[in-house]
């Protein structure tokens, strides 16, 4: 069962595959909100935040907390 807070390896999109996020929220039965964060380099303010909206097929789960 998938919960807010679960990591998840991206699937698809291509342009962020194997990247690693963070179930925000659902939004219908197969679509959920992924938080996904892209470090350029080694320093914080150097990040990027992308919020997703993804199927359940375009994601898989790695473990079940932040």
């Amino acid at each position: 069962m998938l919960k807010a807070g679960m990591a998840v390896r991206i699937i698809n999109p291509e342009y962020v595959r194997g990247f690693v996020g963070y179930l925000l929220m659902q939004e219908s039965s197969s679509r959920w909100l992924v938080k996904v964060i892209i470090k350029e380099t080694h320093l914080p303010k150097n990040s990027e935040m992308l919020v997703l909206s993804l199927e359940e097929s375009d994601f898989e789960i790695l473990h079940h907390s932040l």
